[in-house]
């Protein structure tokens, strides 16, 4: 039986906590164990101008993220991939060009994974986390990503910006997150202007709460 995180509607659609533990924590407090981090990431990217205007709303807030990107997309635009590195983000894998990974062979797998690994290892980049496009995921896939050196990192807070709920819903979700959320918002895939607007009035209100925002644990560089 497939074990998967999410309808395939579209887009992301998970709704099962999955943080960088897999599990949700509470607010900042004196026993907080995520220091008041919270982990932003980005889908499918490298997005062009969006990228960069999200890069610029990151840099203006001192926050890092996870970024990760579809193969083919960081082919067509290594100057961004770039980019990100240089600002001191990570990247993750999400594939070479977006399956849903359990509809493919085991073979199929191992080549959408090492394909992106590979191209994204280019640029010097230590990518050690994969997110399976649209959440969906079953034992074969994880096979492959462990079978990669990779680490499966889902999220816990869909700001669903994909949709283009518009500015305010996207600021509710990311005023709801708390310290150890991943909060799942994407900088590729279309028109991403939502998204910089609403980080742009997010991310300083998370601030004045004493929160900041990092790298998930699972996507980080080896110490």
């Amino acid at each position: 039986m497939l074990t998967v995180a999410a309808a395939i509607i579209g887009s992301l659609l998970v709704v099962t906590p999955a943080n960088a533990q897999e599990t949700v924590q509470g607010t900042v407090q004196a026993d907080d164990p995520w220091n008041g981090t919270i982990f932003l990431t980005f889908d499918d990217g490298p997005g062009g101008t969006n990228t960069d205007r999200i890069l610029e709303v990151l840099a203006a807030n001192n926050a890092k993220a996870t970024f990760f990107m579809i193969g083919q997309n960081a082919q067509r635009d290594p100057a961004r991939v770039e980019a990100v590195l240089e600002a001191g983000h990570a990247l993750g894998n999400h594939t070479w060009d977006h399956p849903d990974m359990t509809t493919l062979t085991r073979a199929q797998m191992d080549s959408q994974i090492g394909r992106s690994q590979a191209l994204l290892e280019s640029h010097g980049a230590e990518v050690n986390c994969f997110r399976p496009p649209y959440g969906a995921y079953n034992s074969t896939v994880d096979a492959a990503t462990t079978a990669a050196g990779l680490k499966r990192q889902m999220w816990n807070e869909d700001t669903r910006d994909w949709a283009r709920p518009g500015v305010d819903a996207i600021v509710n979700v990311l005023l709801g997150a708390t310290p150890g959320d991943v909060v799942l918002m994407h900088d590729g895939g279309g028109d991403r202007s939502q998204t910089v607007a609403a980080l742009e009035i997010a991310l300083p209100q998370l601030i004045e709460k004493g929160y900041n925002f990092g790298i998930t644990p699972k996507c980080s560089p080896a110490p």
